[in-house]
């Protein structure tokens, strides 16, 4: 199965099999729960669906010593080469998908998604940087009622999830003649958000939204909204070019 696996795809470095499921169960990988999955997906139960691990990997710093492992629940779910590199070492890839900047008061944002392609249930990541001008912050969360704190959003399309943005901490800030405490972010951020696309739909376009207020220590900008258009290709309608 495996040289037919490397043969189709051109894989020429060395393959592993678990054969019994042996390092699986030692390391507590073994998925137990795929007939249920299968059954929620609608696949037929099969006696070759039988030993699979949970997807996922070990990610190793310089010494060989574990420092992070990356595992989803779902079978079919996988995360690009592109995303555990950037989400995992905190790289930046030179290979990434679309990219947009606008910018509006006081405030610049550059958002990326870190495949310029998608396949069903594969794990994307929507990496949204903000660059706040000097002397100015901007709200973060929690943060007192009538005041606007940082959001970002995207629109919601047929079997697109969309899992909860991974925010840097902000600042405690408070300002002079009140009692709230507040907590804000200045400087340059970034913030991630894991999307999964779990429907046929072709050629799809995330559209993010970034909701803000800027301030100084004296005067607020008003509310703004940024609007970002990030286009993503369905991976079975990309030409690959044939080898020689």
């Amino acid at each position: 199965m495996l040289r037919g696996f490397a043969d189709t795809y051109h894989i020429t470095y060395a393959l592993l099999s678990d054969e019994g499921s042996t390092v699986m169960r030692a390391l507590g990988l073994l998925n137990e729960h795929v007939d249920e999955q299968h059954a929620a997906y609608g696949i037929p139960q099969h006696d070759r669906h039988r030993g699979l691990p949970y997807p996922g990997v070990f990610l190793l710093d310089a010494h060989g010593r574990v420092m992070q492992k990356r595992f989803q629940q779902s079978y079919r779910e996988r995360e690009t080469g592109v995303g555990i590199l950037e989400q995992g070492f905190g790289l930046q890839s030179t290979t990434r998908g679309a990219e947009v900047v606008t910018q509006s008061a006081g405030l610049q944002v550059h958002a990326a998604l870190d495949s310029p392609s998608y396949r069903l249930f594969q794990r994307l990541w929507l990496t949204v940087e903000l660059t706040i001008a000097p002397g100015l912050h901007i709200y973060g969360r929690s943060i007192p009622a009538g005041y606007l704190p940082l959001t970002i959003e995207v629109a919601p399309l047929a079997g697109m999830v969309v899992g909860a943005p991974t925010w840097p901490a902000p600042q405690s800030y408070r300002i002079a003649g009140l009692t709230e405490e507040f907590f804000v972010y200045a400087g340059t951020l970034k913030v991630s958000l894991p999307v999964t696309l779990t429907e046929e739909g072709g050629d799809q376009t995330l559209q993010v939204t970034v909701h803000y207020q800027a301030c100084s220590e004296n005067d607020c900008f008003v509310p703004q909204t940024l609007r970002l258009a990030l286009p993503v290709q369905a991976a079975d309608h990309i030409e690959r070019p044939r080898r020689q």
